[in-house]
């Protein structure tokens, strides 16, 4: 399942750069047809439905690891031809995807408190500045503030330290509301946390995380 011609629009990966830089973020709408998210969506589904343990239903949440050995599909979603092009622009041309992952939040699910990414929260601060580690979302479902879209602290990563009551919601918060099929790309400083998913349906999304 090659990314086809009309998976690939024409983007400013400058722009996008710019936008890590400055707000931390950049979302990228409509990446991919819907057609083709429905088929990544039900795969993922299958693969919840055979992993899924109390742990999971009790929290109300459910990781799917190693997806890149799981289906054709999530390589190619991996190495799609925007994603690599925003990392290589942004991190240089030694990155590699170290963690691939799917991320389903159940209705009932409520927020993880806020956190930035790894390596940032095993090092000492201040944190150092400059590029080390990105983050990608592929939005499977319909991005919300009701269904537990990820929540961001714009410009945050400017700050080189974690978050402060992370358990709180902020003022200057502002959640990432996107259509299926788009794409998040984030900067591993940026204080995030996943929201309460109030609706009831699940919210599914590929998390990854593209290294130096």
């Amino acid at each position: 399942m090659s990314a086809s011609p009309e998976d690939v629009k024409p983007v400013d990966l400058e722009d996008i750069q710019s936008r890590i830089n400055d707000q931390g973020y950049a979302i990228v709408p409509s990446v991919i047809s819907p057609e083709k998210v429905d088929q990544i969506r039900a795969i993922v589904e299958d693969l919840l439905v055979a992993e899924k343990t109390d742990q999971h239903v009790e929290s109300k949440a459910q990781r799917v690891g190693q997806i890149a050995i799981k289906h054709p599909v999530f390589t190619d979603l991996m190495c799609h031809e925007l994603v690599v092009g925003v990392w290589h622009n942004w991190l240089g041309r030694d990155m590699i995807c170290s963690t691939w992952t799917s991320n389903t939040y159940y209705p009932g699910h409520d927020t993880i408190g806020w956190h930035a990414d790894y390596p940032y929260w095993a090092l000492e601060q201040p944190w150092p500045s400059g590029n080390f580690t990105g983050q990608t979302i592929w939005m499977l479902d319909d991005f919300s503030r009701e269904n537990g879209a990820t929540g961001v602290v714009p410009g945050s990563h400017h700050l080189l330290s974690p978050p402060v009551e992370a358990d709180k919601w902020r003022d200057d918060a502002v959640i990432l509301e996107g259509v299926r099929g788009s794409v998040a790309f984030l900067h591993g400083a940026l204080w995030h946390t996943g929201r309460p998913n109030t609706t009831d349906q699940s919210r599914s999304c590929l998390l990854g995380m593209y290294i130096r």
